[in-house]
Parts: structure tokens; sequence; C-alpha cells
């Protein structure tokens, strides 16, 4: 183990640092680790659950190896978070032995606060990352891969104010021993009976995700009673490996509402799926095996309410839109462009007393009508869509979607952060006279 110091006077004491200002003894330390092959008394989780408020672990490249549990606490503040960080360059690598996948979860956070977490890969246990309760945890630019069964979980108790960002995660639910799940990230309790609020998921990437239980394998799952989270800007695709599951999924039944912005999934089960309090807007969804959205009660949250999809680009599915909204209330679709040629584009039921405005479709449509005011003629894809077989869904300059949107339910920006102007587009991009995409084309990897 290396020690260093980032201040400019400083000694050693009892193995960390401590540095004088103003005659004071003001703890801060900068540790630098190197990987050894070790059993359960691994330096690493030695020195993760000893760092103080302020403090900073740096791993370097290498194998970090370990057979027993890998449990860390770490409780920085505000003023002086904790960092726990891959040095700069380097891809540390935490993994364990292969007997692991059903014994041991690859690293539990536990009551962890102010913690921030970066660069580091992942590499097999049970879960790959399990928080156990915590707030105010960032964890960004790490890689959790070929797990036993899910790869990042938050349903260990309440979670607070975390922000998840730019992570790859993929090929989970490895473990043959029995029945298993492979999850994304897993988020809340099932039962409600822990929740995770305020959190922002973004900007991550996930896919090739294995299920072979009831539990699934969606990329995302928001468990009811959470709320006040954002999911924006994710790359989701292949949650179909074994079961196929939503690449999104919303359970809503809390305070506040969660976002579901920005995202493209292909290859779900369903693209999203959503129950209650959720805005779901600007995502784009292709190629899916069962919906593009399913909006509709589950048993886990019977009563749909507050919910509003809207500016959606939702092709090529054998049911783009399958909605159940009997004894919903405030419930909005609008300005979503569904394309399913030769299949169901809507499947709609209990839509009574719900605001529809300006959709644009082709395929069948069930429960529904073009009626040129909430449902109107999309015409063909090919002709709405620059190259729908390539994954470019920028409408062309000619498409019957330009224009045409509602703009009392027209968000602020489109799927690629680009202000909307008006007179605003259909679907979950806003062209302003571009010919083509000038933002990020889809494609696998991470959204930028």
């Amino acid at each position: 183990m290396n020690l260093k110091s980032g201040f400019c006077s400083s000694f050693i004491i009892a193995g960390i640092f401590a540095v004088l200002v103003g005659g004071s003894v003001c703890l801060a330390a900068t540790f630098e680790i190197y990987p050894a092959t070790v059993n359960s008394d691994e330096e690493f989780e030695q020195i993760s659950n000893s760092l103080k408020p302020g403090d900073e672990l740096i791993l370097h490249g290498g194998v970090y190896w370990q057979n027993g549990r890998r449990a860390v606490t770490a409780k920085g503040t505000a003023e002086k978070p904790i960092v726990i960080r891959a040095a700069d360059g380097q891809t540390p690598l935490l993994t364990r032995p292969a007997d692991n996948i059903d014994k041991h979860n690859n690293i539990e956070f536990v009551d962890c606060a102010y913690l921030r977490i970066r660069g580091i890969r992942l590499k097999g246990g049970s879960s790959g990352v399990r928080f156990i309760r915590g707030h105010h945890i960032t964890f960004e630019n790490c890689e959790i891969f070929e797990t036993g069964n899910n790869a990042l979980t938050m349903n260990s108790g309440n979670c607070d104010a975390f922000v998840i960002r730019k992570n790859h995660i993929h090929h989970t639910g490895l473990s043959k021993s029995g029945h298993t799940e492979g999850e994304g990230m897993y988020i809340g309790c099932h039962s409600g009976s822990c929740r995770t609020t305020n959190t922002v998921v973004e900007g991550n990437y996930i896919h090739h995700l294995r299920s072979t239980s009831n539990g699934g394998n969606d990329g995302i799952e928001i468990k009811v009673g959470s709320y006040n989270n954002i999911i924006r800007n994710n790359v989701i695709h292949d949650t179909n490996i074994g079961r196929q599951y939503p690449g999104i999924f919303v359970y809503g039944g809390g305070k506040g509402i969660n976002i579901v912005e920005g995202n493209v999934i292909w290859n779900a089960g369903e693209g999203i799926q959503v129950v209650s309090d959720a805005i779901v807007r600007n995502n784009i969804i292709f190629n899916c095996s069962a919906t593009g959205i399913t909006a509709a009660p589950h048993a886990a949250v019977p009563k749909v309410r507050n919910v509003r999809i809207v500016n959606n680009t939702i092709v090529n599915h054998p049911r783009g839109i399958l909605m159940r909204w009997g004894g919903g209330a405030n419930m909005i679709f609008s300005n979503n462009a569904v394309y399913c040629p030769g299949f169901i584009a809507v499947d709609a039921s209990g839509v009574t007393n719900t605001v529809f405005s300006a959709n644009y479709i082709e395929g069948r449509l069930i429960g529904v009508k073009i009626d040129n005011s909430r449902f109107y003629d999309g015409a063909n894809t090919t002709l709405a869509f620059c190259a729908p077989d390539k994954k470019d869904f920028w409408p062309k300059p000619d498409s019957i979607l330009l224009n045409k949107a509602n703009p009392a339910y027209t968000p602020k920006l489109d799927f690629n952060n680009t202000t909307r102007k008006p007179p605003f587009d259909v679907g979950a991009y806003e062209i302003q006279a571009h010919a083509t995409n000038p933002g990020w084309q889809i494609k696998a990897g991470f959204k930028k």
C-alpha cells in the first residue's frame, strides 16, 4: 500500500496522513493500493472501511480477488465526500472465484453516505453491486458484468439521492444452479417496504440480460412506492435472453412522479412498462417482442393514475401501445409516433376520461380509431423516417410528423436534448429544418 497526501504539509499518524491547519490536526488522506491475491482479508475492503470524510482511495489497474463477503461502509459528509476510484487511465477489476456466483455478491455498500465510486470494473458474484440503504452516493463510469443474478440492486432498505451514471452493465443472470434473475438495475423493494427516492439514473449502457425465472431481466426496474426518480438517456437492448422483460419498468404508487425520458430501447419484451405516477417522454423504442409501451395496472399497483406519455417514437412491435386505463385519473397520451405496419399499433381500453391528441399511427387500432383529432393516419414508416431499418428514426424533411404536435403537451427538449420550437413535431425528435440527424446516431454503446 502506498499513502500520499494532497496537502502541502503533512505527516503520518497511525497509517493515515494528518495535516496541520492553523495549529489543529485536520484528517484527510489519499490511499493508493495495488492488486494482490488474498482471501477474505482483502486490503481493499480493510482500507475502504477505514476511510474518513474527505479521504480518497485510488485503485491501480489489475485484479482484486476475494473469496469471502466484500462489504464496505464509508460515510463522508456533504462538504467532505469520500471517493473510491480507479487510478487515472487504469482499469482495476474486482472479482471473485467462479464458485461464488451463487454464494456472495461481488460487493456490498452498507449504510454509506456522501460516497463517490468511479471507474471500477466488477466481474462475477451473485449480484454485482448491492446497496444496502444509503444516501448521496454517486456510482459512475463503472462496469458490472457476468453476474449470477442481477447487476445492481437497491432493495435492502431505503436509498435516497443517488446518481447512477455512465455505467456499462451486461451479461447478467449466468447462474446455472436453478432459476435466476438478471435485472440490470433492481431499484426499490417489490413489496414497497423499501423505497428509492430523488435518484438519477442516466447515460448507462445496459444489454444482454438473462433470466430463467418470473423475477425477470428488466433493464431498469423502479419498484412500487419509489418516487422522484429520473431515468434518462440510457441505451438498453437485448433484455430478452431466457425470458423477455421490459427495458424499463416503473411501477409508481409513491408520493411523487418518476420521469422516463430520452432513452432508446430495442430487443426487449416490452420497451417500457408503466403503471402510475410517471412522465414518459422523448423515448425511442423499436423491435420489441411484445409491446413498445405497456401502460396498465399491475398486481403491485392496481390503480392507474398520473401518467403522461408524450412525444415518443415507437416502431415495429406486435403491439405498439397496450393501454388499460379504466378508472384511471389524470392520464395523457399525446404527440406520439406509433408505427407498427402489419401489426397492432394501439390496443386500448378504458379511455373515456383520458386525454388523447395528435398521435400519428400506422397499423391496426383496437378500442380507438383514426378521428383526425386524437389519432391521425401516419402514412408509411418509410415515408415518415429517414432509415428506420438502420435505427435512424429522424423524420424526413417532408414527414407527416412535422409541425403537427399539440403544444399543450410538448416537452421543452427533445431526444437530442435540443430545445423544441414551435410549430412542434410529433415523436421524439424536433428536426428544426435539419434534413439529417445532427445528434447522436442510435447504435450499441453509450448515448452521446
